[in-house]
């Protein structure tokens, strides 16, 4: 069920804000729209702080550099590698996604809706193919 005015949040705005019942058909007009714009406006604050806190970080490593360079100190390669995190296995990422596609194929099961199980399929067939991928990279290297 779709909420569409502030009454149905149980929120006697006009009262409470000394608006009277003039602000209410505003307000009920106003919470769509706001919702919506939450929803769609969300990710994009997100990657923008992301994006921030990349080029702060990318600055001042550039400012350490310009320091040491003045300074004549030698510059570490290091400060220009980007921090990786070390990659999950194809075994990891695999029994992750059979015990998943498992996990779902259980739930639809047990929830009574047997016709939605095929859903489960979906990340088990994936975890399979990670397997089998890492059993062919393995025998390559042994061989």
């Amino acid at each position: 069920m779709l909420l569409t005015s502030a009454a149905e949040f149980g929120i006697d705005l006009g009262q409470h804000a000394g608006l009277g019942d003039a602000a209410t058909p505003l307000l009920d007009a106003l919470l769509p729209l706001l919702a919506v714009l939450m929803v769609f406006g969300m990710p994009i604050v997100i990657v923008l702080a992301v994006l921030r806190y990349r080029a702060q970080r990318q600055k001042s490593i550039n400012d350490m550099v310009l320091k040491l360079a003045d300074k004549g100190q030698p510059i570490p390669p290091e400060l220009f590698l980007e921090p990786g995190r070390k990659r999950k296995s194809d075994v990891s990422s695999g029994l992750s996604l059979v015990g998943a596609g498992l996990g779902l194929m259980g739930f639809f099961w047990f929830a009574g809706a047997e016709s939605a199980i095929g859903i489960g399929f979906i990340p088990l067939m994936i975890g399979v193919g990670q397997l089998i991928a890492w059993k062919i990279e393995q025998a390559r290297k042994d061989g």
